[in-house]
């Protein structure tokens, strides 16, 4: 394995350990710009990069691929605190436009990576225009596809579709649809979810709710019973807010397996603060959400 590759493979392990304790479902797509790539882009900048003091900075590069729209703000906001974040690109939405948007992070490489990265800039044809950093692109899985055609076959043969602008407005007009789709995709979740709560379908609520990559498939037979029994506090455990949750689970490193039960309990810990149901963690998870979120009374 080159230093390249070694670098990016600890960066995306170290991403993926947090997401996956959050619970959110995504995919990351990784790459090293190869020596022929580098150098092709290098060339084309490198007096501007030279009289400017401008520096290429995704000689590494990582994409995230989010299932939901809302996820998006969730890992943006949590990358942008990250104490190795230095810059993005991102841009507004415009009320009256459709168009692909930009959401671009340069992080800085940790400490504990550099001399592998800086093996991996000496190995380029211009290692003084090389910068130790990598990108993070953020997307939904809907609009990946789309940016991989548009990409393909319309940035990178601009030609094509110089005559063209209808045609290449209606390829906008696409991304509109699925943009538009993403949204739906909530809304239908969250109807669905509605309708599980007040049939007493608590596994199904749950799972439909939070949207997550649960560690198990069902909540204990306790705690539906105590739901079933309790419809005050399923309706407060059903009125949380997702993102407020996952929010404090990535910012607190939280470690324990997002089981149905112990995300449920997270939902009280956080938002109802419901004694009766609390009593119900085990001792050892009862101590560490006290610890975390601080005890029901």
């Amino acid at each position: 394995m080159n230093a390249a590759d070694k670098v990016l493979k600890e960066i995306v392990a170290d991403l993926e350990s947090v997401l996956n304790k959050c619970g959110v479902m995504y995919h990351i797509f990784y790459r090293a710009k190869s020596g022929l790539s580098t150098k092709n882009k290098l060339e084309k900048k490198v007096e501007t990069y030279r009289i400017e003091g401008k520096k290429m900075q995704d000689l590494l590069a990582l994409r995230i691929t989010l299932y939901f729209t809302d996820d998006v703000e969730l890992v943006h906001d949590y990358l942008k605190n990250l104490p190795n974040f230095d810059s993005e690109s991102v841009d507004a939405a415009e009320v009256d436009k459709f168009c692909p948007k930009r959401l671009n992070l340069v992080m800085r490489v940790p400490e504990s990576l550099k001399g592998d990265m800086q093996v991996a800039i000496k190995n380029t044809e211009y290692p003084d225009l090389i910068d130790d950093t990598y990108e993070i692109q953020i997307r939904t899985i809907l609009s990946e596809g789309w940016h991989e055609v548009e990409h393909d076959l319309r940035y990178k043969c601009k030609d094509d579709w110089t005559d063209y602008s209808e045609e290449s407005r209606l390829l906008n007009g696409i991304y509109a649809t699925l943009e538009s789709s993403e949204w739906s995709l909530l809304t239908l979740f969250d109807r669905l979810s509605y309708a599980q709560y007040k049939k007493g379908a608590w596994d199904a609520m749950m799972r439909n709710k939070m949207r997550l990559r649960f560690a198990d498939k069902c909540l204990s037979q306790e705690i539906q019973d105590f739901l079933s029994n309790n419809n005050e506090i399923a309706k407060q455990l059903f009125r949380t807010k997702r993102s407020k949750v996952l929010k404090l689970v990535m910012e607190k490193n939280f470690s324990y397996p997002l089981t149905y039960d112990t995300v449920l309990h997270l939902l009280n810990h956080i938002e109802v603060r419901n004694k009766k149901l609390a009593d119900l963690e085990i001792p050892v998870l009862r101590e560490d959400m006290n610890m975390l979120f601080g005890p029901i009374k």
